[in-house]
């Protein structure tokens, strides 16, 4: 999948959703996180686990992968939730959603 197109669906476990999850992102974000501030849409999540993939719209990377906590409170060092960052689609797709992927395989072929 070389570019960014939500009609084609996501390998297993990654699966493209209507669920709005930047309120949830924007109570776990504290000053000094690399989100915090930002303007983010929700495009993904994983079946398996609380990672949710965020379009980011006004920073100098388009994509964040990131484990919500589900906590009412915020680290205030900044550092959870823990965030990857990705350029492009390109990057994320071969670096983290196809790597999901064939995990998830292995894992439930055992």
């Amino acid at each position: 999948m070389n570019n960014f197109n939500q009609t084609e669906a996501l390998p297993e476990p990654w699966y493209w959703t209507d669920q709005n999850l930047n309120d949830q992102l924007a109570s776990e974000l504290s000053p000094g996180h690399i989100l915090y501030g930002k303007k983010v849409r929700t495009l993904a999540r994983r079946e398996d686990n609380d990672d949710v993939l965020f379009n980011v719209m006004n920073a100098e990377f388009t994509f964040a992968v990131v484990h919500l906590t589900w906590s009412e409170n915020t680290d205030e060092g900044g550092k959870w939730p823990i965030v990857e960052i990705y350029n492009n689609w390109n990057q994320l797709y071969e670096n983290r959603i196809q790597i999901d992927h064939e995990n998830y395989n292995i894992f439930n072929e055992a």
